[in-house]
């Protein structure tokens, strides 16, 4: 199945409920997991959290140990399935944890707005037309002050076609400097393998 042939969610759908899933990485990335144990960076205790695409939900069950109440967002009803038999088999919160199928652009935004998302993967998705409607979003979503995690990958690789499709920072700053300030970066954040590839760790504070 390609990609540009048929709608975004009838290719996710396919390639989660033929397990073609293959970016999907096991588990919450290093780099994550690194930023806030090793308080690179201060973040509030108590925030609700967002992470969209997050396919199996390794990185929102990971928030939700962290004490955070986090949504996991995906619109691939496998996926969301997932995500929910993962969190039932792991050790979750104390944090709140939920997994919503629904569409990044269109659901509902919770009347207390995010103070924390994370986006790893899936802005390597989003078609290059599309980037200032991702970075609109966010700024939607996010409450004045809130953060956006952004660990930027590929770098190094991707397709025209995508995807994914190949990003880079300076792509970030141009759809998110509207309504965000860069406010931390690590250009190099630690690797482990398979996943050793050229990635950058950038945090964004909402105007």
């Amino acid at each position: 199945m390609e990609f540009d042939q048929k709608p975004a969610i009838d290719y996710w759908e396919h390639r989660w409920a033929n397990n073609q899933a293959a970016w999907d990485f096991g588990k919450t990335q290093i780099a994550l997991i690194q930023l806030f144990e090793e308080n690179k960076f201060q973040f509030p205790t108590k925030a609700n959290v967002l992470v969209p695409g997050c396919g199996s939900g390794y990185d929102a069950i990971y928030f939700s140990q962290l004490g955070y109440d986090t949504t996991g967002l995906d619109f691939s009803a496998s996926a969301n399935q997932k995500a929910k038999e993962l969190a039932a088999n792991s050790q979750t919160g104390p944090g709140q944890l939920q997994f919503v199928q629904a569409d990044f652009y269109n659901f509902p935004a919770p009347s207390s707005l995010y103070q924390i998302a994370y986006d790893y993967t899936f802005l390597s998705t989003v078609r290059p037309e599309d980037r200032i409607k991702w970075g609109s979003r966010y700024a939607d979503l996010i409450s004045p002050g809130g953060f956006l995690i952004t660990l930027i990958f590929p770098i190094d690789f991707g397709n025209e076609d995508g995807p994914p499709f190949k990003l880079n920072k300076e792509m970030c700053h141009q759809v998110l400097d509207p309504n965000f300030d860069l406010v931390y970066q690590d250009l190099n954040p630690n690797k482990e393998p398979p996943r050793t590839s050229a990635s950058v760790m950038a945090i964004w504070k909402r105007k």
